[in-house]
């Protein structure tokens, strides 16, 4: 009689432990504290992600803001470098400039002593320190302004002294080079002082006849 009541008690705590694995949804059943745990991970893996969207959008912001100076740099650098030319070009012009007045000078002198049958020691002396003068000329990048003569004036390049009458030459264009012009590279030191031939009288339009 007590093995049979043992035996039922035994059976009792089978039930009843089988009830409680049913009511809490099996073996396999997850804990409550468990159970919320995958939104609570799911909610930081959000914040995360929107952080990390954050930081991109704040480094390429920072890349925008670099290359914008990068080329403020370049431009300025640039800017700097064109004024810094365009000043030697400037003071170079005005030394040379002045340097071309000797340069005349010595050659009217040369030019007066030609015709002489015998060189004097002057005039030597004279073509010495034109043909010096000339060559430091060269040797900075100044060169006169060839082959005026016969061709059309050119305001870039010349400046007018005379209109003459010349039967020869066409109206516009250069019959004498009364100074010589001179460039630095590309840049007008000094414009050469021309002649340039004028139109007829008779050749005017308002000196033709009429057409009949």
């Amino acid at each position: 009689m007590f093995g049979a009541s043992r035996n039922s008690g035994e059976r009792i705590s089978e039930d009843e432990q089988s009830e409680a694995v049913e009511i809490s949804g099996g073996e396999d059943a997850v804990p409550p504290a468990q159970a919320t745990a995958p939104d609570g991970e799911s909610n930081e893996m959000r914040t995360l992600f929107h952080r990390v969207k954050e930081l991109e959008a704040e480094i390429n912001r920072l890349r925008s803001e670099v290359h914008e100076q990068e080329m403020l740099r370049i431009r300025e650098q640039a800017t700097l470098q064109r004024e810094k030319t365009s000043f030697e070009l400037r003071v170079r012009s005005g030394i040379f400039l002045e340097l071309l007045t000797v340069v005349d000078s010595f050659g009217q002198l040369t030019d007066m002593g030609s015709g002489e049958e015998s060189d004097s020691a002057l005039l030597q002396c004279s073509r010495a320190v034109l043909g010096q003068l000339m060559q430091m000329l060269a040797r900075n990048g100044v060169r006169r302004i060839p082959d005026l003569v016969g061709k059309p004036y050119d305001s870039a390049t010349s400046q007018i002294a005379q209109v003459v009458l010349d039967a020869v030459a066409d109206p516009g264009t250069v019959v004498q080079v009364l100074r010589d012009g001179y460039m630095l590279d590309s840049r007008l030191v000094r414009p050469a002082m021309v002649n340039v031939a004028g139109a007829a009288q008779g050749d005017s339009p308002s000196d033709r006849e009429p057409d009949k």
